[in-house]
């Protein structure tokens, strides 16, 4: 495919452009369930970390998601108002131990099951180059890479 546009070998701005049409991608699927984007993330976020620990807090959630502090807050509150989180204790913000109630657990097994699928068919046209695409994207992020042995030569 012939280049378009004069930005189109600029890795920034074309990385820049996969995040916005995955996200725009993600975002068909969970309009149907009247989330956010980020919404969304924080609520698979504390679904997966359940199955690991015993307490979740606000600091959990911003270190798994990667999504700012202040953007968490914010929408932990409007989560707790839609009645998907509950907050365990919830005189002290700062040690809030939060937790899915039954509707919001339900509605991340709902869709969860449909965003990843939608991921697939997204990345899908990488192929084989996945296991090197994410490599390469761990190693702008600063995080350790994984080679994958050859044992056929």
């Amino acid at each position: 495919m012939a280049d378009t546009s004069l930005n189109e070998n600029r890795i920034g701005l074309l990385i820049w452009q996969t995040s916005n049409l995955w996200q725009s991608n993600i975002r068909k699927q969970i309009a149907k369930s009247n989330l956010s984007f980020n919404e969304y993330l924080i609520l698979e976020t504390v679904y997966n970390l359940s199955k690991l620990l015993t307490e979740i807090n606000q600091v959990d959630i911003v270190k798994h998601s990667f999504i700012d502090k202040s953007v968490v807050s914010a929408k932990l509150a409007k989560l707790d108002k839609k009645k998907l989180i509950k907050k365990m204790t919830p005189n002290d913000n700062r040690s809030n131990k939060l937790a899915l109630t039954r509707e919001g657990k339900i509605i991340v097994e709902k869709i969860i099951n449909d965003v990843i699928e939608v991921e697939n068919v997204f990345f899908r046209k990488l192929n084989q180059e996945s296991f090197n695409f994410i490599n390469s994207l761990k190693l702008l992020l600063g995080k350790k890479i994984r080679i994958k042995a050859n044992y056929n030569e």
